[in-house]
């Protein structure tokens, strides 16, 4: 019985952890960008996104191909609400 419950506490203990550890690929590759270019920038409503964009130019090579992967992996994966995105359809009789 007691195992069960110290097992919930340490994975939720640990979970903020290991999501950290994980940081956004494009995050880590932008990183010296964002500093670069976008450090006055106040983080949040996108405006980072924006002032990324506005220096497109001049964007490391580093950045540009995890912008690019990213890009790629969105346009591959299923719309929300599109079949196998884990909405699964009943076949109709």
């Amino acid at each position: 019985m007691r195992f069960p419950l110290l097992f919930t506490v340490i994975a939720v203990a640990v979970a903020p952890t290991v999501a950290l550890a994980q940081e956004n690929p494009v995050r880590s590759a932008c990183k010296p960008d964002i500093q670069a270019l976008c450090a006055s920038v106040q983080p949040g409503g996108g405006r980072i996104r924006d002032c990324m964009r506005q220096h497109r130019t001049e964007l490391s090579a580093t950045c540009k191909l995890a912008i690019a992967d990213r890009m790629l992996e969105r346009a591959h994966r299923p719309a929300a609400g599109a079949p196998g995105a884990g909405v699964t359809q009943v076949p109709s009789k």
